[in-house]
């Protein structure tokens, strides 16, 4: 197993650090992406926490975010309820995610369940969340496309709260501002553009 994070200038922005981990996940080729997720769902389906959960916040993947496809097909399989976050506003929904129901695609064209699904009144409901972001950290600090509404949300709920990324999301530090959330394991794995190795680590 090798451990790796990118090393980021102290002076980047926010901004200038999302364009770049945008042009390094473009450098990946589809293969390598797929290849990548398939390898997180499975250390998830793996895990204790996804074994006993019920109720389980995922998310729709953009073409350059980790693919969650896996995790749809065993969450269903196993009779568990999974969540999709819905934007509303400036705020997001979380509503219960119904196959049965045809989804619409949202204000950043992300697939949403329709409205014809329920929304989630308590955050206490959620067994385990899986959220994307733009970059992380080792010690679970969180970067997203800047609107915040992860961090809005993500602040009221309890439960375990796990990041998934490729390898070139991983950075050493990010700015942080108060409100940031920070998670509580980050999975990713990977090739970065600079070898043949895989990177693959693990945030307990």
């Amino acid at each position: 197993m090798l451990f790796y994070a990118w090393r980021i200038a102290q002076t980047m922005t926010k901004q200038e650090l999302r364009d770049q981990i945008k042009a390094r996940i473009k450098l990946m080729p589809a293969e390598d992406r797929e290849a990548a997720s398939v390898q997180i769902c499975k250390e998830i389906i793996g895990s204790a926490e996804w074994k006993k959960a019920r109720t389980v916040w995922l998310y729709a993947a953009l073409p350059d975010e980790v693919n969650l496809e896996m995790l749809f097909h065993e969450a269903l399989k196993c009779s568990k309820r999974i969540l999709l976050p819905v934007v509303d506003g400036n705020d997001l929904q979380i509503r219960f995610y119904d196959p049965q129901h045809v989804a619409v695609q949202g204000k950043y064209n992300i697939i949403e369940p329709s409205s014809q699904c329920p929304q989630l009144r308590d955050s206490d409901g959620i067994d385990l969340a899986i959220i994307p972001g733009r970059a992380f950290t080792r010690d679970g600090l969180r970067m997203g496309r800047g609107k915040g509404y992860y961090d809005r949300k993500l602040a009221s709920v309890r439960c375990p709260k796990w990041g998934v990324a490729f390898a070139c999301q991983i950075v050493e530090e990010l700015p942080a501002d108060p409100w940031d959330i920070r998670l509580d394991r980050v999975i990713s794995a990977g090739k970065h553009q600079t070898d043949n190795n895989y990177s693959d680590w693990l945030l307990h």
